[in-house]
């Protein structure tokens, strides 16, 4: 990354809706060079999702403990559900954030990662204000 991408990305940051020739003029360069420049950032992986936040959600970190022998298949597994995954050292193996538009919805979401072989256990903590 250069400081282009990092310009880029501080735009996004503010309105992730901004037309890529609005960007290029503001930073005069060419549509292409923007489009090109997000094109890679996704690629790579700095750019991970377009989301949207909703402020009705409900917030929680679940924290889980795995099986050390399938310690890389669940962590795999996790990865290509969930984008905000942390891998621990110590007591706790990883952290998940979840934000869901119910309690039900994110239980549900905890019972799914409980299916996972290898996962040994989860504690749930919801963000509360």
């Amino acid at each position: 990354m250069d400081d282009l991408d990092y310009r880029i990305l501080t735009i996004l940051k503010e309105n992730s809706r901004k037309k890529n020739i609005n960007i290029a003029r503001e930073l005069n360069v060419s549509e292409g060079t923007i489009r090109k420049r997000i094109a890679n950032l996704y690629e790579s992986g700095i750019i991970k999702k377009f989301t949207i936040e909703t402020p009705s959600s409900i917030e929680g970190i679940i924290l889980v403990k795995v099986d050390p022998k399938k310690a890389t298949v669940v962590i795999n597994a996790l990865k290509k559900l969930y984008s905000e995954i942390y891998e621990f050292s110590g007591h706790i193996d990883i952290s998940i954030k979840l934000s869901k538009n119910s309690l039900d919805e994110l239980n549900s979401e905890v019972d799914n990662i409980r299916n996972i072989s290898g996962v040994l256990d989860t504690d749930t903590m919801i963000r509360l204000k």
